[in-house]
């Protein structure tokens, strides 16, 4: 299978995130550094919002979606908690973050 590329900016925390999973997994990963709105990104998110992912043929935007999807996609240690009641922690906390 083709390698995944990560277009986002460097300094972007949400385009660190997916590179993160990457590094986290072992996934080999190509950044390639876009602003928001520049062409490549808004033919992938329809709002031009950075980060998005291109893996082979298949196109995803928004860092929690692109994070998930490696997790899924990839082996190497789990990023994200299997247990039913776990997965709302790390949702939650994206929450909270984004009210303080």
């Amino acid at each position: 299978m083709s390698s995944v590329e990560i277009i986002g900016g460097a300094l972007s925390t949400y385009t660190r995130t997916a590179r993160v999973v990457c590094e986290e997994k072992g996934i080999p990963y190509l950044h390639k550094p876009a602003r928001p709105r520049e062409p490549e990104v808004a033919a992938i998110h329809p709002f031009g919002k950075i980060p998005v992912m291109r893996h082979g043929d298949f196109e995803l935007c928004e860092s929690k979606a692109i994070a998930t999807y490696l997790d899924l996609a990839f082996p190497g240690p789990r990023v994200f908690p299997t247990e039913p009641a776990m997965p709302r922690l790390p949702s939650s906390g994206c929450r909270w973050s984004i009210r303080e």
